[in-house]
Formats: structure tokens, C-alpha cells, sequence
């Protein structure tokens, strides 16, 4: 009797430590791991279990501590891997070319590392092209995709607009060259905060995206802007995308999307700017989870 009753206090004592554990389980103290991509080291973070694998993928002058609210709120539900692009957070800032395919190319290695074989990619701002080159190379129209404020180009087909539009694209990019870059980073950076916007979100971008490293800051906005990374290929893929209701925003920009999306779910924040999933994380935590387990 006293056996069995020593063996009930233990599985509850284990049961009552592993939940605490994972109650405790915060992205910032959650080990790193590694991975090699042409001689450089990829950083990223992993954690849970769970038939789905969420993929975050954060975008320019950013790191995988923008997904901390998502990683709190999906951390035992689903598995998580969360990506330091090359050349931000964690990941090595060696001398070679920072532009889409190479982004692309190292959520690939994780993805094929892990055997993953439909992930759901969640993608913010530049992770959105992103993620589009890793759905091409993936060729699985199982893999579901969540773009939250990702940008997007649509490049005319005349000519002469498309000339246009390319001179403006160019025009912007340039100002990450030159002796002017941290002053035209911080302004770019401020573009994203307003009177509503919560203390550790701006303190998170005046923070991390100001220290983007000029080379792979301009670099990646060079290859954000070309058009080889904005083909009207349609993706059959279930998708979401969440955006911030701002004055930016294309009045047409759910119609731009849905050519290229099709089985697309499209929602509209008001009250937020780019960084809506840092800004009200349970209300977009909670759309992200209805669209996943639809």
C-alpha cells in the first residue's frame, strides 16, 4: 500500500515539475542551437512538440526575439523552431552577399535538418519574400503560410511605370549606403512607432534594428527591391496575412495579395503599426491559432 502510494506522490511530483517547467520556459532563456551554411553558423532557437511546426521567420534589422509574445502563447502547443536570419541576432555576420535566396536557403537547412514535411511559416515585413522562395523550393501546397505586415511589391507591367517604380524602390534602398546610415536607420526605425506603442516594443526596434550592421542593412534592402523576388506565381497554399490598418496601406491591397494567394484569409488591425504581433499579441496570437487549426 505504502509502495503505491509512493509511486502516485511521485507521478504527481513529476507531473507538477514538468508543467512548471514549461510554465517557466521563456524564449530568452531558452538554449541556443546551431546550424552550418557555407561555412557560417546559423543561430536559432527550437522548442515543444506537436503534429504542426511553426517556422518564424522575422524581417529587415530584426531578430527571432520579435516572436517572444508568439513564443509564450504556442510553446505548448505546437513545435516552434525560431530563425536568426544570416547576418542578425545570433547568426555570423561574415563577409558574403545578404540577400533573399541566401535567407531563403538557411530556413531550408532547419527544415531539412528537422524533416520537416509542411510547415506552417510565419513571416514578418522582408520575411514574407521570404518565405515565398522557401515555399518554391518546398513545392507543397501543404506547408501554410502566415504573413503578418509583410511587405510587398507589385511591380507594373509597363514599362515605362515599371521604370518608374523601380527609380523610387532605388531612391529608398539608397539611403542604407552611405556616411548617413544610422541617421536615416533611426528615421526609418521611428517610422514604426507612435504615441500607442508599447514601451518594450519601442525599445525593442530602436534597439535591435539600429545596430543592423550597414553592409547586410544595405544589402538586404538592395535584394528586398529586385524584382526577381516579386513574380506573379500563384501559391495554392492556405494563407493568412494580417495587416495594420494604416495610412500606408494600399486601399487594394487584400485584391494585389489575392492574385498571388488565392485561399487567402485576409484581416485588417486597427491600432497598431508594423510591429502588430509585438503590439497586441493575444488578439493576433489568437487568429493565428483559429487559421491553423481550421
Amino acid at each position: 500500500m505504502k509502495n503505491n502510494i509512493f509511486k502516485i506522490l511521485t507521478i504527481i511530483l513529476f507531473i507538477f515539475i514538468t508543467s512548471c517547467d514549461s510554465g517557466d520556459q521563456t524564449l530568452d532563456n531558452l538554449s541556443s542551437n546551431y546550424i552550418t551554411l557555407n561555412d557560417s553558423k546559423i543561430h536559432y532557437k527550437e522548442y515543444g512538440q506537436g503534429e504542426k511546426t511553426l517556422i518564424f521567420v522575422h524581417g529587415w534589422g530584426c531578430d527571432l526575439n520579435i516572436w517572444k509574445y508568439q513564443f509564450d502563447y504556442f510553446k505548448d502547443k505546437y513545435h516552434l523552431v525560431l530563425i536568426d536570419l544570416p547576418g542578425y541576432g545570433q547568426s555570423d555576420k561574415v563577409e558574403k552577399d545578404y540577400n533573399i535566396d541566401l535567407f531563403a536557403q538557411s530556413v531550408l537547412e532547419i527544415i531539412s535538418d528537422f524533416e520537416i514535411k509542411n510547415p506552417v511559416l510565419v513571416a514578418h515585413s522582408m520575411g514574407l519574400p521570404v518565405a515565398k522562395e522557401v515555399m518554391k523550393q518546398l513545392n507543397s501546397e501543404n506547408a501554410m503560410l502566415c504573413n503578418i505586415d509583410g511587405v510587398y511589391f507589385d511591380f507594373p507591367a509597363d514599362s515605362i511605370e515599371n521604370i518608374q517604380y523601380k527609380e523610387g524602390l532605388t531612391e529608398f534602398a539608397n539611403m542604407f549606403n552611405g556616411e548617413n546610415y544610422k541617421q536615416n536607420v533611426e528615421q526609418f526605425c521611428n517610422g514604426f512607432i507612435t504615441e500607442t506603442t508599447p514601451e518594450d516594443v519601442r525599445n525593442y526596434i530602436l534597439s535591435t534594428m539600429t545596430e543592423t550592421p550597414q553592409k547586410i542593412g544595405y544589402q538586404s534592402m538592395k535584394s528586398l527591391i529586385d524584382q526577381k523576388y516579386w513574380d506573379k506565381e500563384v501559391f495554392n497554399n492556405q494563407t493568412i496575412a494580417i495587416y495594420a490598418r494604416t495610412a500606408d496601406l494600399p486601399p487594394d491591397n487584400e485584391n494585389i495579395l489575392r492574385r498571388q494567394f488565392p485561399n487567402l484569409t485576409y484581416i485588417e488591425m486597427d491600432n497598431v503599426n508594423h510591429f502588430l504581433m509585438m503590439e497586441k499579441p493575444k488578439e493576433v496570437n489568437d487568429i493565428l491559432k483559429g487559421f491553423i487549426e481550421k
